[in-house]
């Protein structure tokens, strides 16, 4: 794996590079116009990526102004690329924005992640594969995206998961703080067991009028099984959730 990136939030205690990785600001956004909007960062900040999310966007207008913005920014702060951290799908000037962007962070010797439905809108974008799973295997899933794209276009978004799902599971389960997982764990003790193809812990409970419910969680451990699984498939990288995983990075980055 060639690089490991480290999402991170905007102000003073987002800054840094902690234990050498690649830092990504999460301090961007696409608003309406489309124009760049942006968080106060320190003036002296440099290198790392820029992380740009979409939220409330309504994906009309034209985007080339923005794309200037996002690269002058780039420039000017000297980032080695940016993280298209788009939930919305590519619809309206979504994809031409990922396809400009996608030039021009070619042009510049930048590197661009975006999600695996924008591949067609950024042929040398790497690709960022969400972790999550409630069925089958990471390494399978891993495996078939495998057979279309090359290694090096791949990129591991890790996600911390903390879900509460009515069985049958399907969809998004309702999110839990850890707190809320915590205080769970201690009201049920229900039996623990961990999913060596999901890479994540989970356990079952039956809720008040005999609802089933299954519960799937991550936790050191699990990630480090999940990073482990895109270094033997030799994926270019993983996206780490910085606010989440700042606590157990020493963990995480033990050798295997």
């Amino acid at each position: 794996m060639d690089q490991l990136l480290l999402t991170l939030p905007p102000g003073p205690e987002g800054c840094g590079n902690p234990h050498g990785l690649l830092p990504a600001y999460m301090a961007y956004r696409v608003g309406p116009g489309p124009k760049l909007l942006g968080a106060r960062l320190p003036p002296a900040l440099r290198g790392g990526l820029m992380a740009v999310d979409c939220r409330d966007f309504d994906a009309q207008g034209d985007p080339l102004p923005c794309c200037r913005q996002i690269l002058a920014e780039c420039r000017r702060r000297g980032f080695r690329g940016v993280v298209c951290d788009f939930e919305a799908p590519p619809v309206g000037c979504l994809p031409k924005l990922t396809d400009l962007l996608s030039r021009g962070c070619a042009d510049q010797g930048w590197t661009l992640y975006v999600p695996e439905s924008y591949a067609p809108h950024a042929p040398s974008a790497r690709l960022l594969i969400p972790s999550r799973l409630t069925a089958g295997t990471l390494e399978r899933r891993l495996r078939s995206l495998l057979g279309h794209y090359p290694p090096e276009r791949l990129a591991l978004a890790v996600e911390w998961v903390r879900e509460d799902f009515p069985l049958p599971a399907g969809g998004r389960g309702q999110a839990l703080s850890q707190e809320e997982l915590a205080e769970q764990l201690r009201r049920l003790e229900p039996a623990v067991f961990f999913d060596r193809g999901l890479c994540a812990h989970y356990y079952t409970y039956m809720a008040a009028g005999g609802q089933a419910h299954f519960v799937l969680f991550d936790s050191p451990r699990s990630l480090r099984e999940k990073l482990a699984v895109a270094r033997r498939l030799g994926l270019a990288a993983a996206l780490l959730p910085g606010p989440e995983v700042a606590g157990c990075l020493e963990e995480l980055l033990l050798p295997e």
